[in-house]
């Protein structure tokens, strides 16, 4: 067990990919884990079953005091733009209703099972009043809650509200990986997304670049508390 004060989970290597460059990865009943210096992460998948199951090892493994869902987004609000990045207030679930608090931010995150375009995300402003949709954010934060851990969620924008999503959720497999090879061959033949990927692809690798940034800072700043709740009084 690598036992870390911090555990973050991610959907994709590639969302956390400046941070986990030179480190090798375990492979723990199929989820691939990192052991950075002060931190554990935890890489589950697309989706909120592999993003549950994932965190679960995750947390067994780490046995951290802090469980936090970190990765891409999509906007909701047309306030927002490519590269923004925010820590979440709250999470919720759009398929269940539940929400689940933070340990601090701005953002409200809503996890919805697809968002395809700017009208999906036109209803999650008009009900939950969200900022951000991803996949993951509610299982994560579910798992936190059952075991009693403080929970917090950071998202980076990786495309705008008024922006319209390739087909993606029809090549999720079970496990929350992308079907590379058939959507490649569904994308070749459909040379009107072409533009939107490589638009996507430059906006998702600034996402994660902003997002690492900010992760790092949090890592560094707990390790700085840590150090000096250590430091005995003159």
């Amino acid at each position: 067990m690598a036992h870390k004060a911090i555990a973050i989970m991610i959907a994709m290597r590639s969302e956390l990919a400046p941070l986990l460059r030179g480190v090798r990865p375990q492979q723990v009943n199929g989820v691939e884990l990192f052991e950075l210096e002060n931190a554990a992460v935890g890489v589950g998948g697309i989706g909120r079953a592999p993003a549950r199951r994932a965190a679960e090892e995750l947390v067994q493994w780490a046995q951290p005091e802090i469980l936090i869902a970190a990765g891409i987004a999509g906007a909701v609000s047309p306030q927002l733009r490519v590269g923004d990045v925010g820590w979440a207030r709250e999470v919720v679930d759009a398929r269940t209703g539940d929400r689940y608090g933070t340990r601090h931010g701005d953002w409200l995150v809503a996890t919805a099972d697809s968002v395809s375009g700017p009208a999906d995300k036109r209803i999650l402003m008009e009900q939950y009043g969200a900022d951000v949709v991803d996949m993951e954010s509610a299982a994560i934060a579910s798992v936190a809650r059952e075991h009693g851990i403080e929970f917090a969620a950071v998202k980076a924008v990786s495309d705008e509200a008024e922006f319209i999503m390739p087909p993606f959720s029809q090549f999720i497999e079970e496990n929350g990986k992308l079907a590379i090879g058939r959507l490649a061959a569904h994308m070749a033949v459909r040379p009107q997304w072409w533009s939107t990927l490589v638009r996507l692809r430059a906006n998702s690798r600034l996402a994660a670049v902003n997002l690492c940034t900010v992760v790092e800072h949090l890592i560094q700043e707990h390790v700085g508390i840590a150090r000096e709740e250590k430091v005995p009084l003159a």
